[in-house]
């Protein structure tokens, strides 16, 4: 069967990407594959994706902009009367502080979470779910026993298929030397085996099956190849900007040795979903949120500025007496 193949509308496909195993990190190399007729390329700008190690993790510490820097001690704008003094001076600048903790702690939080994904694109695309898919009894196939707790991977897979209307596939499978030539990746023959799966189990186009291709003695490092393999209809959702993001989320998962083989496929189909099924307001969030503060400190400071200017000029007017 060849690419666009099927009579359920299935044939839309991604090239193989081999990450270059577990414990290495990064992407191993790539190899071809754009879609296939009636959907625009896959993969977006060609398959290298990210450089080796996956994106950095180390970067500036911390939250959002840096916090150090030299320690300055504000003693708050001179006014006549000796500036801050007495009660009325000490419980303005409570107030000040109470308002800056107050404002970070409501942001900052949103600046942790953020620093995982600082490689990831936010998307621009608004997309609709796709409707009709009938519900497929089984969400993976493992050929190579590595899913050790299936609910790590099946509930980032039913995620998905909640917010995009696209149920996902995955298949772990053994390695098979048809698909290797000689130890090189064979693209079409693995196209093709995949376009039967998809005829053979699926009876409408809102389905996507996600494949990994073992290779000869591998391990749970997974050092074969990753293949994606669509429905028509999946061409909606998954297009180029949203297979960016799956992969810039896969390469930063599979990397991350904390995760279960099941937790870092199923997380990435999570984080995926949230992203592609939003429209982002705006890709200087932090920036924005940095310059509320900075609006809100300044504006706090101009009011204690003001009281304490009058309780000076106050105190002042009331020694002449």
């Amino acid at each position: 069967m060849g690419r666009g193949g099927g009579s359920h509308g299935g044939g839309g496909h991604s090239g193989g990407r081999s990450f270059g195993g577990r414990s290495g990190g990064g992407f191993g190399g790539s190899h071809g594959g754009g879609r296939g007729p009636g959907g625009p390329g896959f993969g977006g700008p060609g398959f290298g994706g990210p450089p080796p190690g996956g994106p950095g993790f180390g970067g500036p510490g911390g939250w959002g902009p840096g916090w150090g820097g030299p320690r300055r001690r504000w003693g708050g704008p001179i006014f006549p009367g000796g500036g801050f003094r007495g009660p009325g001076g000490c419980s303005t600048v409570i107030l000040l502080v109470i308002i800056i903790l107050a404002v970070i702690s409501f942001v900052a939080p949103d600046w942790g979470s953020s620093r995982q994904d600082i490689d990831v694109t936010v998307s621009r695309t608004e997309r609709t779910a796709v409707t009709g898919t009938q519900t497929y009894s089984d969400w993976y196939v493992d050929e190579l026993g590595f899913i050790d707790h299936d609910t790590d991977l099946t509930d980032g897979l039913k995620y998905f298929y909640s917010k995009t209307g696209i149920q996902p596939y995955v298949m772990l499978l053994d390695y098979d030397e048809s698909l290797w030539d000689g130890g090189n990746w064979n693209e079409d023959a693995a196209e093709q085996y995949l376009a039967q799966v998809y005829e053979d189990t699926f009876s409408d186009n809102g389905h996507l099956i996600f494949a990994y291709f073992a290779c000869e003695n591998d391990t749970e490092d997974m050092d074969g190849m990753f293949y994606f393999y669509y429905g028509s209809a999946a061409y909606s959702i998954m297009d180029d900007e949203a297979e960016t993001i799956f992969w810039s989320y896969f390469d930063m998962n599979y990397n991350n040795l904390d995760l279960s083989i099941a937790e870092f496929i199923g997380q990435t189909f999570e984080e995926t979903a949230d992203n592609i099924m939003h429209v982002g307001t705006s890709g200087n969030s932090t920036l924005i949120k940095a310059a509320v503060i900075f609006a809100v400190i300044c504006v706090a400071a101009i009011i204690i500025g003001i009281v304490v200017a009058k309780r000076a000029a106050k105190k002042d007017s009331m020694d002449q007496l």
